[in-house]
C-alpha cells in the first residue's frame, strides 16, 4: 500500500468495512477517556528492539556471561533462560565481593544495578539515539502517539522509552516532556494524560535518566508479580480493565499476569469487553481466525482483530478521526452511525440487572423520573381511568424524553442499549384498545406538528421462568403472579415478533445473571445489527395490519 491520500483512504475503508461497529465502540470510549491502551512486545520490535527471547540470547553470548561457563538451550522459554543467566551471574557477583559489599545489603544493589545494565546494553545495542532515525515518518508509531497524547494512561509492558522520545519530539510545550513515566502503583498522584505506565519496569534509553529500580524478566520476578496481583498490589491494573475499554496491541497473550487480569475481569465484569489486536500479515486462515475469535471472546473477553501493520495505522487513524469526517467514511461504505439495542421483556425477566453489567457501553435506564405509585400495582387493580390519566400519560411523556434523545444520538457515532422498548405499553393494553394506545404512543412521541418517528434500534428480547420472575417482582415491589407474568411475556414477544431478524430472544431460563450478560454481550458485538422497523410497526398497530392477539387479552 503506498502512502498517497488515495491510498490511506482505501486503507481506512478496508479497516472499517470489517471493524466498523467495534471503531464506533472504541471512538465513543476514547471521546470520554474511556479507552484504555495497552502495548506489548510487537510495538519495541516494530523499531528493531529485540523481543526478549532475542535479548536472552544476546545476554548469553556477552563475553561476561559467556565465561561463567553456562550453556542456554535458545529453544527453551526465555524466561527460564534469564533467571539461569542471572543465577550464573549473581552466584560470580556474590564470590567476588568483599566483606564491604556484604554489609548493609550493598552487593544485592550492586548485583542488581549490573544486571539491569547489562540487560539496558543488550536492549540498545544498535540503536540510533535521534528518534527520527528509529522510527520512520510513515510508521504507525505515530498514529500510536495521537492516541497516547489524548488517552489518560497506557500500560507498556515494554521496557524500552520509544514512546516517550516520540511524544518529547513532537511536543509543543518547552516547560514539559509532554509525557509522564510511571512503574509504580501511586498512578492518582499524576497528570490525567500521557502517562506511560510501565508493570514490567522501565530502562530509558539514557540509563541516567532514572530507570526503575526493578525489572521483570526473570522466573521468581515474574512469580512475584503474579503472587502480587492475586494478594492486591496490582489493584491499579485491575481497576485499569475495569473502568476503560482497553485496546491491546503488541500482545501475544503469554504474559501470565496479563492473562491472570484479564481473565478476572471476565468472570467479575462479564459486560465489560476489550479489543485485541492480532497481528496478521496474511489473512488467509478464516477457521482459525473464527476459533480463536471465539476463544478469546469467552475466556478473555476480548474482541479480536486481525491486522497487519498498515492496517493498525489506520484503525489508529480513525480513532483520533474529526467526528464529521469519520461519519462520512461511515456513510460512503453504507455502515451505520449508532447501535441502539432495546432490552425487552416482562416484569422480574432481568433487564434493568443485566443493563448494569455494560459499563463499557452508553446505556439508558427504564425511566428517567421515579415511577407513580399506581404502577406498582396488579394492573387488574387499577381503575381504567386511572391507569389513563395517571400510568399512560407518564408513560407516553417518559418516551417522548427517552425517544428525542435516541434520536439525537442516532445522529452521532455510539452504542447504546436501553432499558425497555416503546411498544411494551401493548403488553399492558385490554382487548380492544390496541388501535387507541397505539394513536396515544404516536401522539407523545410527535406532538402538534411535529413529524417525528418512533427511532429504530435491534430488540433484545430476555424469555425467562414466569414463577421465577414472579418472585423477583416482589424484590422490585411489583403486585403481580406467575399466570400474568407468562401472559405479559407472551404478548412481548407477539408484539416484537413483527421486526422479523431485528428480534433476538435469549432463553434466561436455568442462566446465572453473568451467563446473561454474556450472551447479550454475544449479540452485541459478535452478531450483525439489524434495526426493528419500530416505527411502521406502530403505524400498523393503528391502522389493524398488526392484529390484537385475542387469546392472551382480556377484556
Amino acid at each position: 500500500m503506498g502512502n498517497t491520500e488515495s491510498d490511506r483512504k482505501e486503507l481506512n475503508y478496508r479497516v472499517l468495512e470489517r471493524y466498523s461497529k467495534y471503531i464506533v465502540h472504541m471512538r465513543q470510549q476514547f471521546n470520554v477517556s474511556k479507552l484504555g491502551i495497552v502495548l506489548g512486545a510487537g510495538i519495541s520490535m516494530n523499531v528493531g528492539l529485540p523481543d526478549w527471547k532475542k535479548l536472552v540470547y544476546k545476554i548469553s553470548q556477552r563475553e561476561d556471561i559467556k565465561k561463567l561457563g553456562l550453556t542456554i538451550n535458545p529453544k527453551s522459554d526465555p524466561v527460564s533462560n534469564a533467571q539461569l543467566l542471572f543465577q550464573a551471574y549473581k552466584a560470580e557477583k556474590l564470590k567476588e565481593a568483599s566483606e564491604i559489599d556484604k554489609s548493609y545489603n550493598r552487593i544485592e544493589m550492586i548485583i542488581k544495578a549490573g544486571w539491569r545494565e547489562i540487560v539496558h546494553d543488550e536492549l540498545y545495542d544498535q540503536i540510533p539515539e535521534k528518534i527520527e532515525d528509529l522510527v520512520r515518518g510513515n510508521d504507525y508509531l505515530w498514529s500510536l502517539i495521537k492516541v497516547i497524547k489524548n488517552t489518560p494512561m497506557t500500560v507498556n509492558y515494554n521496557f524500552d522509552d520509544t514512546l516517550q522520545r516520540m511524544i518529547a519530539y513532537n511536543k509543543t510545550d518547552d516547560k514539559s516532556r509532554g509525557s509522564t513515566t510511571l512503574w509504580n502503583k501511586n498512578i492518582y498522584m499524576y497528570p490525567k494524560t500521557s502517562v506511560l505506565y510501565h508493570p514490567n519496569g522501565y530502562l530509558p534509553y539514557k540509563i541516567s535518566e532514572h530507570p526503575s529500580e526493578n525489572i521483570v524478566f526473570q522466573e521468581d520476578s515474574f512469580a512475584d508479580q503474579l503472587i502480587d496481583s492475586i494478594n492486591g498490589h496490582y489493584n491499579v491494573l485491575l481497576d485499569y480493565f475495569t473502568h476503560n475499554t482497553c485496546l491491546l496491541i503488541g500482545l501475544s497473550l503469554s504474559d501470565p499476569t496479563l492473562k491472570h487480569i484479564l481473565r478476572n475481569n471476565a468472570i467479575n465484569y462479564p459486560g465489560t469487553f476489550h479489543y485485541y489486536v492480532k497481528y496478521s500479515p496474511d489473512r488467509n486462515d478464516d477457521i482459525n481466525e473464527k476459533t480463536q475469535t471465539l476463544a478469546n471472546f469467552d475466556v478473555y473477553n476480548l474482541i479480536t482483530l486481525y491486522l497487519n501493520k498498515e492496517e493498525i495505522g489506520a484503525l489508529l487513524d480513525l480513532l483520533v478521526m474529526d467526528e464529521m469526517d469519520f461519519i462520512h467514511y461511515l456513510e460512503e461504505i453504507g455502515k451505520p452511525k449508532s447501535y441502539q439495542y432495546f432490552l425487552v421483556g416482562a416484569v422480574g425477566a432481568g433487564k434493568t440487572t443485566a443493563l448494569s453489567y455494560f459499563r463499557g457501553l452508553k446505556t439508558i435506564d427504564e425511566w428517567t423520573d421515579n415511577m407513580p405509585d399506581e404502577m406498582a400495582k396488579d394492573p387488574s387493580k387499577v381503575s381504567e381511568q386511572s391507569k389513563i390519566e395517571t400510568i399512560d400519560s407518564w408513560i407516553i411523556n417518559q418516551w417522548y424524553i427517552k425517544n428525542n434523545a435516541l434520536l439525537d444520538s442516532a445522529k452521532k457515532t455510539n452504542i447504546t442499549i436501553i432499558d425497555r422498548g416503546p411498544l411494551d405499553m401493548l403488553a399492558f393494553t385490554p382487548k380492544g384498545k390496541w388501535k387507541e394506545k397505539g394513536e396515544m404512543i404516536m401522539k407523545g412521541i410527535s406532538p402538534r406538528r411535529a413529524n417525528r418517528k418512533l427511532c429504530s434500534a435491534e430488540v433484545i428480547f430476555l424469555k425467562g421462568d414466569p414463577a421465577i420472575m414472579a418472585a423477583r417482582s416482589i424484590l422490585i415491589q411489583r403486585d403481580t403472579d406467575a399466570s400474568k407474568l407468562q401472559k405479559q411475556q407472551e404478548l412481548i414477544e407477539y408484539i416484537y415478533s413483527y421486526a422479523g431478524n431485528a428480534l433476538k430472544t435469549i432463553d434466561t431460563r436455568n442462566k446465572g445473571k453473568d451467563e446473561v450478560a454474556r450472551a447479550i454481550a454475544r449479540t452485541i458485538f459478535l452478531e450483525e445489527y439489524e434495526e426493528a422497523p419500530l416505527h411502521c410497526m406502530l403505524t400498523s398497530v393503528i391502522d389493524g395490519t398488526i392484529n390484537e392477539p385475542s387469546r392472551l387479552l382480556s377484556e
